[in-house]
């Protein structure tokens, strides 16, 4: 299918389809960059927008706080200044809770048992009895109704008492209930404020504060459109939920147990901000949930909640996202648009008027050029063109050199063909001659060789005759050396048996002397004496035997030295009889290399009258090839210059 479409499609395609694919790739990483940074950039002024409403509410929240911490420092101060009687704290406390916020529903202040008056003094008055005596003074309100009381024993042991009391720090209560005038339940909290005097804590001041003071505050924070906050306590005790109001009073975890797997409390315990994204039931969306920490006091945290919904968190996100594909989109249609028309403009047309200039080629015209237009281009399309005009140029200057080579060699080729055919005839007469001539000597050199085999096979036996008086020679050579070497063994073996007398002589003087000392030694050196007798009789006999070998050897040695002279006359007879059978081998082996040269002779002369024959035979074979060869190339060049007709040339100039 694709080989099909035409070449200004498919380089449009090659071309596009990689870019498309670059563009996707792209605007896909772009994307989800560009998601990933928003998401987090998102997160992060999420995170910060409700820090920041988080420190407004903190602020509220303190308020009080500061209030109370006022009344602190005028309560010290009196108590430094001596003052120890009860009616003027209750009084004070009086005053001062008509001063604060309305959200403000009670204070109190207490004091260690004896520090303000002896508590037995005033263990009978109605409002301490309850303490056994001890100072502490609460009073309440709720419009425009006050009351007021001690508090009991059990309440003195609850921990807004005793954490100021043991801490020496502020400290703000968890939320609970408390039912004013006997008949109205409130959810409230309470400020506790350490008195000290000289560094030692003596008392508390605490101010009640009602929960759904704060409701409204909470309900307007709203950073984000959709949002909605919640607030809870560092037990987890919930002040307001604005995705629920039931949840009011509830545990955390009891009315998000999926919060749970998330730490919140843990986290907001320590003072740490966190957020996570779930499907919300009530608004059937994905949310994301942040809680940030409020330090109300050291190390004592309450957490606020904001829950956004995710497509206004990530609007911005989306809407770059979006139009991130939209201008990828854009690009992608105008470059199916542009692209093939730049395609056809600079690249199709070219190459369809280069086609028809090469069918013209392959048709064998190479009488035109390429546009003007194209040779005057200064890109790889003019580098193109030139090309193509230098080829033509070159082709049209070879092709007409070839033509005008075709006829000179059309020419030539017909006077080497004449010339050819009257070497020919000459050659053929040079031959016969050479084949009489090479008869001849042929006839010499059979009788030649003749005479030469005769001398040759006399040579021969001269040769043969003195190889074997060599061979006698050299035996009575060897027999003249193997008589010396018998002459020289009886004369080792004379010495040898004069060796042995001597060595009988000396065992016969060593018997007579062995005897003698047998003789001396009487009884006892009898049987040595018999053996000693008998060595000196082996001795003697030894000696005799010795002697007659001599004799012996003496008498050959004599016949040995008559042979041997013997032998050196035949040797000298032979010695002579060998330098006359040299001289006759000399002269006949001169004789049969005077033959066999003149043998070698008569054979290279007939050798080069058969070169010479066989040299004219070649030239003869090579006539006729050169002018087969001459007539071939005569066809030849007929039939070049048949083909250079195919092409369509320019004029020469």
């Amino acid at each position: 299918m694709f080989k099909k479409l035409n070449l200004q499609v498919k380089i449009s395609a090659v071309i596009l389809i990689p870019f498309l694919l670059m563009i996707i790739v792209s605007g896909a990483i772009n994307v989800k960059s560009v998601s990933t940074i928003t998401k987090d950039l998102s997160y992060k002024v999420l995170e910060q927008s409700s820090t920041g409403e988080a420190t407004i509410l903190q602020f509220f929240l303190r308020e009080e706080l500061l209030y109370t911490t006022g009344l602190q420092y005028d309560v010290e101060t009196l108590y430094n200044d001596g003052t120890r009687t009860r009616t003027v704290y209750e009084n004070m406390i009086n005053n001062f809770l008509d001063k604060m916020h309305p959200n403000v529903c009670g204070m109190s202040i207490t004091f260690l048992p004896n520090y303000v008056g002896d508590d037995i003094n005033y263990i009978n008055d109605p409002k301490y009895s309850a303490a056994n005596g001890q100072f502490s003074y609460y009073v309440a309100r709720s419009g425009n109704q006050k009351e007021s009381r001690g508090f009991t024993s059990q309440e003195l042991t609850e921990d807004y008492i005793t954490k100021p009391l043991s801490t020496g720090k502020p400290y703000i209560t968890p939320i609970y209930e408390y039912l004013l005038f006997g008949t109205k339940k409130e959810q409230i909290f309470s400020w506790c404020v350490p008195i000290r005097n000289n560094g030692n804590v003596i008392g508390v001041i605490i101010t009640d504060i009602l929960v759904s003071s704060i409701n409204s505050l909470v309900a307007n924070i709203q950073p984000f459109e959709g949002a909605e906050a919640s607030l809870f306590d560092s037990d987890g005790n919930i002040l307001y939920d604005a995705q629920d109001t039931n949840n009011v009073t509830k545990k955390l975890y009891a009315a998000y147990d999926y919060y749970k797997q998330y730490n919140v409390l843990d986290i907001i315990n320590k003072g740490t901000a966190t957020n996570f994204s779930a499907y919300s039931e009530k608004l059937k969306k994905n949310v994301t949930y942040t809680f940030v920490p409020l330090e109300l006091t050291s190390g004592q945290y309450w957490g606020l909640k904001l829950l956004v919904p995710n497509n206004v968190i990530f609007r911005e996100s989306n809407n770059i996202r979006n139009r991130i594909i939209i201008i990828s989109l854009i690009i992608m249609i105008v470059a199916f648009l542009i692209t093939p028309l730049i395609m056809k403009k600079k690249v199709s047309n070219v190459i369809y008027l280069l086609a028809q200039d090469m069918v013209k080629l392959s048709n064998g015209d190479i009488s035109w050029s390429p546009p003007k237009q194209f040779l005057a281009l200064t890109d790889e399309w003019g580098i193109i063109a030139n090309g193509i005009q230098t080829t033509l140029d070159n082709l049209n200057k070879i092709v007409h050199t070839v033509k005008n080579s075709a006829d000179h060699v059309s020419t030539a080729a017909n006077e080497v063909l004449s010339g050819n055919n009257d070497l020919a005839s000459r050659t053929e007469m040079q031959a016969s001659s050479l084949e009489e001539t090479a008869s001849s000597m042929n006839e010499i050199a059979s009788n030649i060789n003749e005479s030469a085999d005769g001398v040759l096979k006399s040579s021969q036996m001269v040769m043969e005759a003195k190889q074997y008086i060599n061979k006698v020679g050299n035996i009575v050579k060897e027999s003249v050396i193997k008589m010396n070497d018998v002459n020289e063994a009886s004369g080792k073996i004379m010495d040898i048996t004069k060796l042995i007398e001597n060595i009988a002589f000396q065992t016969n003087i060593l018997a007579l002397n062995a005897s003698v000392e047998a003789a001396r030694a009487g009884e006892q050196g009898r049987g040595f004496a018999v053996v000693a007798s008998e060595v000196r009789n082996l001795a003697q006999n030894a000696q005799e035997s010795v002697k007659n070998i001599t004799n012996l050897i003496n008498d050959s040695n004599d016949k040995v030295t008559l042979a041997t002279e013997s032998v050196k006359e035949s040797q000298s007879i032979f010695i002579e009889l060998e330098e006359k059978m040299d001289k006759a081998a000399d002269i006949m082996q001169k004789i049969n290399n005077a033959s066999q040269e003149q043998k070698r002779g008569v054979e290279q002369i007939n050798l080069a009258i058969m070169e010479m024959d066989s040299s004219v035979q070649k030239n003869a074979a090579l006539v006729e090839e050169a002018t087969a060869a001459s007539q071939s190339l005569l066809d030849e060049s007929k039939d070049l210059i048949d083909s250079i007709e195919y092409f369509k040339l320019r004029e020469e100039e």
